[in-house]
This record gives C-alpha cells, sequence and structure tokens, in this order.
C-alpha cells in the first residue's frame, strides 16, 4: 500500500498545483477529497499493517493492493465531468472498494473478531469508509438525499473518508504508545477511543435528526479528537525517527486548530447563526483536519512503526 500511497500522493500534489494554475478546475472541497482515495485510504491501510495482524484484518492485502489504486484513479476522473449519471458510473468503483471494505468488516463483526481495541477501531474504520463512498455517487451523480444541497453532500462524503475511516486508524497507533502497566491510561484512553468512534456516525445522524444531537455529536468528535491529540502529545517522545515525532506534533497541533473551530462551528449552527461560514470551514478547518491531522498523523505514525520494525530487526 506504500506504493499507492506515493503515487496517489504525486498525483494529488499534481492535482493541487493544477488547480492553483487554473489548468483544472477542482475546489477545495473537491481537493480534499480526491486526498482520501489517494492517499489517506492507502495510508491508512499500510498503518493497519503495522499494529493488526494480517489474520485479525480478514482480508489479502495483495487483493486490496491492486484494487484500490485503478479505483481511486477511477474517482479522480469522475470529477472531469458534471454532475450526472456518467459522473456517478465512473465513480462506482470506488464504491465497490469502499463495500468490499465494508463487507470485510460485517464478517469481522459475524466471528465474533472485534473484542480487542485495536480490531474494533480498524472494523469501524472499515464500515464507515462505504458509507463515504455512496455519498460521493451521491454527489457525483446530482442527488440531493434527504434535501441535502451540494457541497454538503461532498462534505459529508469527506467526513466519512477522514472522521469516519481514518480518525479510528490513528487511534489504534496512539494506543500503542501507552505504557502497558498504566491502567489509568489505558481505561481513560478506551473512552476517547469510543468517542473517536461514535462520534462521525452520531454527527452524520444529527443532520437528519436535529441540532441538538448535532451539537453534542460535533462536540463529542472535537473532545475526542483533541483528547486522542494529547495522547499523541504524550508518547512522541519515544518515537523514532525524528521526522515521525515531527510529523506526529504537527498533527496533534493541528487537530486542536481544527477541532477548536468545529466547536464554534457547532455551536453557531445550534441558533442557525453561524459564527464561521461553510466556505470558511472548508478553508482552514478541512485544511487542518485533512493534511494536518489526519495525513501527517498517518505519515508520523507509520514511520514510527517502520523505525520500530528496523529497530527490532536490528537487535
Amino acid at each position: 500500500m506504500r506504493r499507492n500511497a506515493i503515487l496517489g500522493g504525486i498525483l494529488w500534489a499534481a492535482l493541487l498545483a493544477a488547480s492553483r494554475l487554473h489548468f483544472v478546475r477542482l475546489t477545495t472541497i473537491e481537493l480534499l477529497f480526491l486526498l482520501a482515495p489517494l492517499v489517506v485510504v492507502p495510508m491508512g491501510l499500510e498503518l493497519c499493517t503495522r499494529f493488526v495482524r494480517a489474520e485479525q484484518l480478514g482480508v489479502s492485502l495483495r487483493i486490496v493492493r491492486w484494487f484500490q489504486l485503478p479505483a481511486a484513479l477511477c474517482a479522480v476522473v469522475a470529477f472531469w465531468r458534471p454532475a450526472s449519471i456518467a459522473a456517478a458510473m465512473l465513480a462506482l468503483p470506488w464504491l465497490c472498494f469502499g463495500g468490499f471494505m465494508g463487507g470485510v468488516a460485517l464478517l469481522n463483526l459475524v466471528r465474533g473478531g472485534v473484542k480487542k481495541l485495536n480490531v474494533a477501531c480498524v472494523t469501524t474504520s472499515f464500515l464507515y469508509l462505504p458509507v463515504g463512498c455512496a455519498w460521493l455517487i451521491a454527489s457525483r451523480i446530482g442527488m440531493s438525499p434527504m434535501d441535502f444541497q451540494e457541497p454538503i453532500v461532498l462534505l459529508t462524503a469527506v467526513h466519512f473518508h477522514f472522521a469516519g475511516f481514518a480518525a479510528p486508524l490513528l487511534a489504534v497507533a496512539a494506543e500503542s504508545g501507552i505504557k502497558k502497566g498504566d491502567s489509568v491510561a489505558r481505561g481513560i484512553f478506551r473512552i476517547v477511543a469510543a468517542g473517536v468512534l461514535a462520534g462521525p456516525g452520531l454527527l452524520a445522524a444529527g443532520f437528519v435528526i436535529g441540532p441538538r444531537l448535532k451539537l453534542s455529536a460535533a462536540l463529542l468528535v472535537a473532545c475526542s479528537e483533541v483528547a486522542l491529540s494529547i495522547y499523541f502529545l504524550v508518547g512522541i517522545r519515544t518515537l523514532r525517527p525524528r521526522l515521525a515525532q515531527a510529523f506526529v506534533a504537527a498533527s496533534a497541533i493541528s487537530v486542536l486548530f481544527a477541532m477548536i473551530l468545529a466547536a464554534v462551528w457547532a455551536i453557531g449552527e445550534f441558533p442557525l447563526q453561524p459564527f464561521v461560514h461553510l466556505d470558511e470551514m472548508a478553508r482552514f478547518h478541512g485544511t487542518a483536519n485533512g493534511i494536518g491531522f489526519i495525513l501527517c498523523g498517518l505519515l508520523g505514525w507509520t514511520l514510527a512503526a517502520s523505525g520500530q520494525i528496523q529497530g527490532e530487526g536490528g537487535v
């Protein structure tokens, strides 16, 4: 999956440059979304392999590796056409990939293989992915599910790829930095992890059920991810190499800014007098959360896990 993430990162950087030079028409939200299939998802799957055994994942990574990149490229091409049935068909392989990962997660649930926290986090991550893929299809076909309009439809796809898929995998990594004998820290972390796992689904439900749940869920997501960042900072001294420390520190700092902004937005949305407008949220919160928290976090913890494996191999 590392090769897929590198190739996807090169392509995403090219798309970013092309959009800034006005060679292609991609909005900030579209660029943030494309970061997920091209970089975040393959990096998240790479991180899985560092902390969860292959038999616990319940899937052949060789199949996933060959399926993921072509499906991600199809998602990119889908944005070359205006919202239509043709654009949705181009994005369909990404939905199939997400559905495959969701099916793997359901099998893990049926088999009862989610008793450990790290496996529960990975399973929840895989379950959120097809939900985000389905919202991508709705966006590319021009649908308005439950009367939601753009950019909310595509933002929902972004939400389930980043907060839904990636954040639980960062929780898996953060758990590895807790000392084995520290039962208090582990007990608190379980509460934090529960918020990270439940928050994205509750927040999405809040948009349908009502403003009280939406406010509560948004604050739950914000508090859980800020608490997760504290665990990042606590465990950062044990990480090697130094570059891993730098990325994890950047991730922790970014999520503090992103979640404070999210909390301000949620509080303003409750009386329907937003303090921060949606386009500002996409630029500032989306960039800090997607690139700062998620991408830097995945890079840092993957580098740290790779360094640990190399260190053990050299003993």
